[in-house]
């Protein structure tokens, strides 16, 4: 049994490590931004790393390509009613853990905040927010931090 765990642990871990999404992350997502190809229908899609935000590609020659050109892949992201994530789990604002639920998007870019007041803050300083959360992203570990 504890052979039978350990390997299943692995094999999570592999997956993990290997940048490829699981289902659920497939399904907030509609279309790879490179490709256009629906990823409801790519067993297992690849994320992709640029500027601060996470989003999937459907192989590894979109995730390159994509992480060679940024621009094009949230302007592709934007039209196809999808956003790239921040790859903080921290509000650009506040700096608290973020609430999934409170989010604003623009550009293909979806933006987290930790509470209702940072909504208003975050509308009038979009770009400096998504310098904070490049920031947070390049400093680390930015799961690192408490509950709320």
């Amino acid at each position: 049994m504890k052979n039978v765990l350990f390997g299943a642990v692995v094999a999570v871990a592999a997956i993990i490590c290997s940048g490829r999404a699981d289902a659920a992350e497939a399904k907030a997502q509609r279309l790879c931004p490179v490709t256009g190809t629906a990823l409801s229908g790519i067993a297992s899609p690849v994320r992709a790393r640029v500027d601060g935000f996470t989003f999937l590609v459907a192989d590894e020659a979109s995730r390159q390509r994509a992480e060679a050109d940024g621009a094009v892949v949230f302007a592709a992201l934007a039209r196809n009613d999808d956003a790239a994530e921040p790859l903080s789990q921290a509000c650009p604002i506040m700096g608290n853990r973020i609430n999934r639920q409170l989010f604003l998007e623009k550009d293909g870019r979806r933006v987290f905040m930790c509470c209702k007041s940072c909504t208003k803050r975050l509308q009038n300083n979009w770009d400096k927010s998504l310098d904070a959360l490049r920031n947070q992203a390049e400093a680390g570990d930015p799961e690192a931090l408490p509950e709320m």
